[in-house]
């Protein structure tokens, strides 16, 4: 039993719905502050008005599911979600491990850099 509020609306809809649009104005202000570019603006813009057009038209779905073999829309939905999240994963890791390599290149660069020679140290002890 569902819980219709609103004239006839699912809670779960008024939740995804506003989720959405909280998400896709986010990504909107991302990119005034130059923290998004255009294309990632597009792709998350996609992403979410996606989400509130399949909240409200469910079974656009059962015609996504049937193309890959699956019985209904809300399986297949929730199996692209989870391929979708190990790939995210997978970049995640892979972007970190280049993140900690590059910072341990530049941190080997700088130690070198400062790095003084023992002759300057012998000098200093002899003049104190």
């Amino acid at each position: 039993m569902s819980l219709n509020i609103f004239g006839g609306l699912a809670l779960i809809k008024i939740i995804l719905t506003t989720f959405a649009i909280f998400a896709l104005s986010r990504a909107i202000i991302r990119f005034y502050s130059k923290d998004l570019n255009l294309k990632e603006l597009i792709f998350w813009s996609l992403i979410w008005l996606a989400m509130i057009v399949l909240v409200f038209i469910p079974g656009k779905t059962n015609f996504l599911a049937k193309m890959i073999g699956m019985e209904r829309g809300n399986d297949a939905m929730f199996f692209l979600a989870i391929v979708t999240l190990f790939y995210a994963s997978y970049r995640l890791y892979v972007k970190s491990n280049e993140q900690e390599k590059e910072i341990t290149k530049l941190v080997r660069a700088l130690a070198l850099k400062n790095v003084r020679s023992p002759t300057r140290r012998i000098k200093r002890k002899k003049k104190q």
